[in-house]
């Protein structure tokens, strides 16, 4: 078994000041391979790496205050804070060049960059007790964001400049993190993983990418949006598939709730006040109207781009919308060709992993159990090979657009919701999608405990399902005791609490709350409805917040973004300070 590599010794960073080394390729200062706890029960995901400019360090690990990059110095630069959660599994830090490592643009502005790992909901402990379920990824989080404080005066950086940022699963804890900042909900948690108590978890800014949130009426919100299709792709939750009768007639349940849900919020626009509100038959509305605004702005946005050539894309906005183009997605990669390979997905697009065979010792912990994310994507020991595979990717032909999405040179209109989901975006998940059927989605693990592996957590769902008793008795047997459990299970229920970023939006929970928040979603992103983003936009909105939300055209589940936005608002945040 091979030992994991920490750098320090002791939680002070003043003694790792002969650790740090230059990388010539990027021209950063880097200290990798930081235990942030003393406390570790999965050390290989509780380490952390920070990358700095050149400018502000000496080659003894003193920081260098004089030194000066595009305006910042040693103590004026952001710090960039990326978690690298994904599917709420356990996760390691990110390196320089490799997988899931977004770090290049925030170096070369001049940032700080500081990359975290985190326990997940298949981490174990020595005695082999689950260690990561709800709420541990965001507790690991701000317990890193302390030590990280803690030793303001051995890193360069602002640490009142903390700038939060995820995807996925890691847009959950980059929103969490900024709205949960110094809550007293998790000091148990925070002493028992041995953070510094006299340090604050809080940041200035949220970077929030395709964020997986609300998990207790994300079903819901999914059958809202995406009912009108009875046919799902293959993807990380599952191999395609296509609705039979009980599906169908849950899928309608849960849309009808969802709209009770939705309007129960009184949310508002975030720009004229109206309310927005769903009608009962689930596409009119105000709520549905300020959705396919989004997606409006995000289709002009594109082809405005496109159309002035500041896109990579070189056919012209006539090719895209009659569909005469071609366009890389990734090959199905499972048995069959109907199958996906589910850890790529969760990976994201494009992302080598490391697949070696079990038993390869240089990337897991404990050689004869299945690999999981978190060591694919690990940096491997010194001196040990990787085993990088590149997903293939296969060229498709665009299909024509015309039909539903009209352009007239200056604005683009999608005709209804259900074209767009049955021409353009079609349904990613099966009928449940989050605390499905079978109850073994990573949902349902991360709400699982130290003795139980995970557990059905929507009650919703039992009430679905009961209603659909006398027409489905088959099926009522076989599921509604176990979604029944959820309902009065206070241990449970606190989980769900936790890590919702809406307990904290607008409510009586005392907070040190971030004040700027950047909210971007893959127009392509079917990993959750629309809808979820944009109730997380306008609740952050509603509560006095500064909040930029959109929608990326043709993007998927991904830090969906243009090159060079994201450095833009930092710009413009920063000098509002």
């Amino acid at each position: 078994m091979f030992e994991i590599p920490i750098t320090n010794k002791t939680m002070e960073l003043s003694d790792c000041k002969d650790a740090w080394y230059f990388d010539e390729k990027y021209r950063v200062w880097c200290l990798e391979d930081i235990l942030y706890t003393d406390k570790a029960t999965t050390p290989k995901f509780q380490r952390l790496s920070i990358f700095v400019p050149e400018a502000y360090m000496d080659e003894n690990g003193e920081i260098n205050s004089e030194g000066e990059m595009n305006g910042y110095t040693a103590a004026t630069a952001p710090v960039i804070f990326e978690n690298n959660s994904a599917g709420y599994m356990q996760m390691p830090h990110a390196w320089l060049d490799g997988p899931r490592c977004f770090a290049h643009p925030y170096l070369a502005q001049g940032y700080v960059y500081v990359t975290c790992g985190n326990r997940g909901h298949e981490s174990r402990d020595a005695s082999g007790k689950f260690c990561g379920k709800a709420p541990i990824n965001l507790v690991d989080l701000k317990t890193c964001i302390r030590f990280i404080r803690h030793n303001r005066a051995s890193v360069p950086g602002d640490m009142t400049k903390i700038i939060s940022v995820g995807w996925s699963a890691g847009g959950a804890m980059s929103t969490l993190l900024a709205v949960t900042g110094d809550n007293e909900n998790f000091i148990p948690y925070l002493e028992k993983n041995g953070a510094f108590m006299d340090e604050s978890d809080a940041v200035y800014a949220s970077q929030i990418y395709c964020p997986i949130v609300d998990l207790e009426h994300a079903d819901l919100a999914y059958e809202w949006l995406f009912g009108a299709d009875k046919e799902n792709e293959p993807s990380p939750a599952g191999p395609a598939g296509v609705m039979n009768s009980f599906q169908e007639a849950l899928s309608a349940v849960l849309s009808k709730a969802y709209i009770g849900y939705f309007n129960g919020l009184e949310l508002k626009h975030p720009e004229t006040g109206e309310k927005l509100v769903i009608g009962e038959d689930g596409r009119s509305g105000s709520g549905l109207e300020y959705l396919m605004e989004k997606l409006n702005e995000s289709a002009t946005i594109y082809l405005t781009k496109l159309q002035n050539g500041e896109l990579s894309e070189k056919y012209s906005v006539e090719d895209y919308l009659s569909g005469n183009y071609t366009y890389e997605v990734l090959a199905p990669m499972g048995k069959k060709d109907d199958e996906a390979d589910l850890m790529q997905g969760h990976a994201g697009p494009g992302v080598a992993l490391n697949k070696p065979s079990m038993g390869d010792v240089a990337f897991v912990d404990k050689p004869m159990e299945p690999l999981t994310l978190g060591d694919m994507v690990s940096r491997p020991p010194k001196g040990v090979d990787a085993h990088p595979f590149v997903p293939p990717m296969m060229e498709v032909y665009g299909k024509d657009k015309k039909a539903w999405l009209s352009w007239d040179g200056n604005r683009a209109v999608i005709s209804d919701i259900d074209s767009y989901v049955l021409n353009h975006r079609r349904r990613m998940k099966p009928c449940t999608s989050f605390d499905v059927l079978g109850m073994d989605s990573g949902e349902n693990k991360v709400f699982g405990n130290v003795d139980i592996p995970m557990r059905h957590f929507n009650s919703y769902i039992a009430s679905a399902i009961d209603q659909l008793k006398d027409q489905f008795p088959e099926e009522y047997e076989k599921y509604y005791e176990g979604y029944a459990k959820a309902s009065g299970n206070e241990e449970l229920a606190r989980q769900i609490y936790l890590i919702n970023p809406f307990s904290y939006i607008g409510t009586e929970e005392r907070c040190t709350q971030a004040e700027y928040y950047r909210i971007c979603v893959g127009a392509c992103d079917a990993d959750t409805s629309f809808t979820v983003s944009m109730t997380l936009a306008c609740l952050l909105a509603g509560a006095g917040k500064n909040v930029d939300y959109q929608l990326v055209w043709d993007q998927p589940h991904s830090e969906a973004d243009y090159p060079g936005e994201v450095i833009a608002w930092i710009e413009e945040i920063i000098k509002k300070a």
